[in-house]
């Protein structure tokens, strides 16, 4: 089997998805240090207390995620369900891996250009600018019903969705930014986008969707953030010829 060192890995990831270029609201990167030499890696939206059980069962060397351990903000004592995240992944020497922002943007392996490419869309341009750099994607596909773009998104992403048909019934373009970022409705809006898709909602994204008149689309945040770090799995398995495995924790949120 074949294996390369922690080094190599976190420096070629670091470089492949540009982690040092974005001003995140968290650590990217190397978060825990586990065994030196690398043979298993397994990915994964979110370091849960499930979704790292499931790393130790599965015997991987290291787990990268979307959403780590560590937020700016957080409180300094290590406790609780933190204490006992370091625990297992220290007693079973497997390291942790996050990318968060990065894993946004990609154009190849990021949650939004990935999904947009493979539902055929053209003219992408980068949008949904954080501390300077654009994390989402704007684009185009044949017209078509809200309705049966709807219908796309959920076998797409596999998840039912919440939307507010704010905007006209035949549509041809979209503004697409994976996860919390609902409030960014505006900005699709000022972009001219017939829809726009995001993971999460609250109150007053149903004013903002008819008030712009965009239809406003909400695929869960964790479904639409599965689709970076299972792309960055497929990556690292066929660049590294190495077993990477995608770990499929249920959030229905």
């Amino acid at each position: 089997m074949k294996e390369i060192t922690l080094q190599e890995l976190c420096c070629h990831l670091n470089d492949l998805l540009h982690a040092d270029e974005f001003n995140d609201y968290c650590p990217n990167g190397l978060q825990v240090e586990g065994r030196p030499s690398i043979r298993s890696i397994a990915t994964a939206v979110s370091a849960s207390i499930e979704t790292i059980k499931e790393a130790v069962s599965r015997n991987v060397d290291v787990l990268i995620v979307h959403h780590g351990m560590f937020w700016k903000g957080d409180s300094y004592p290590i406790s609780g369900v933190k204490k006992e995240k370091l625990n297992l992944l220290l007693q079973n020497d497997i390291s942790l891996i996050g990318y968060h922002l990065p894993l946004d943007g990609h154009q190849l392996y990021g949650n939004n250009w990935k999904a947009a490419i493979d539902m055929k869309w053209y003219n992408l341009k980068p949008c949904a600018y954080v501390n300077g750099q654009p994390i989402g994607v704007y684009g185009e596909f044949d017209p078509l019903s809200r309705e049966k773009f709807k219908g796309q998104l959920q076998g797409y992403y596999d998840h039912g969705s919440t939307v507010a048909e704010g905007g006209k019934d035949i549509v041809s373009s979209a503004y697409l930014v994976s996860g919390g970022a609902y409030k960014m409705i505006h900005e699709a809006a000022d972009m001219q986008a017939d829809c726009f898709i995001t993971g999460n909602f609250d109150e007053p994204a149903w004013h903002d969707a008819h008030e712009k008149e965009i239809n406003f689309y909400a695929m869960g945040h964790s479904a639409t953030e599965r689709v970076g770090p299972m792309a960055l799995g497929n990556y690292i398995k066929s660049h590294f010829e190495m077993s990477c495995d995608f770990i499929d924790i249920y959030n229905p949120f």
